[in-house]
């Protein structure tokens, strides 16, 4: 009896080296694993891919690298920018060099208020922290804010308001004006030539 236990236990090691090289070949990925032969998945001895001395995972049919996900980029495209047309500026028949100059925008003409009141006769002050425009000429204060569609015009005590179809807008560092205002704040005569944008402006 002992022979036949010590015939089994000299059997066992001669075996257990074959199984075990069958289940690992000793070749190794630079992860430190390999995917199994036929003979060890045929064996029971393992499946799939899997880790040998201290690789960095556990066995797995599923290799363990995962290609990560990248967000496509965004593009952000801005709105263009306004056409705007340039018109010339005429005052009692003589040309006006303005800097900028009167241009057309959403069916309006805008005018540079400093430069055409001034050529008007009147005086300006301009308030940095409210954005208004205070204009002055004989017994008028006109008052207008820069992105407001309302006017004020006081004379003579009365303060009366003016409805602007656009608002006053800086434009290059200058208030803009709609050309219309002039005409109801000094009481200049405006006529407009659309085909040749042309801003004729005659006092009284």
């Amino acid at each position: 009896m002992k022979k036949f236990v010590l015939f089994i236990a000299m059997l066992s090691l001669l075996l257990s080296p074959s199984l075990i090289a069958d289940a690992h070949s000793g070749r190794t990925d630079s992860k430190g694993g390999h995917n199994c032969s036929d003979k060890s998945i045929a064996k029971g001895l393992c499946t799939g891919y899997h880790y040998h001395n201290g690789g960095s995972g556990s066995s797995s049919s599923i290799s363990s690298s995962t290609p990560k996900y990248t967000a496509p980029k965004q593009t952000y495209v801005s709105a263009p920018k306004p056409v705007l047309i340039m018109a010339d500026v005429y005052i009692n028949n003589v040309a006006q060099n303005y800097n900028p100059g009167a241009y057309i925008k959403n069916n309006t003409t805008l005018v540079p208020m400093k430069a055409i009141f001034e050529s008007l006769g009147a005086t300006l002050a301009y308030d940095n922290a409210t954005k208004k425009v205070t204009a002055y000429k004989d017994n008028k204060k006109i008052v207008i804010g820069v992105g407001n569609k309302k006017a004020y015009i006081e004379a003579n005590g009365v303060t009366s308001g003016i409805d602007l179809n656009q608002a006053a807008e800086i434009y290059q560092g200058t208030t803009m004006v709609p050309l219309r205002f002039v005409s109801q704040s000094l009481g200049a005569n405006i006529t407009f030539d659309e085909a040749l944008s042309i801003v004729s402006i005659t006092t009284k």
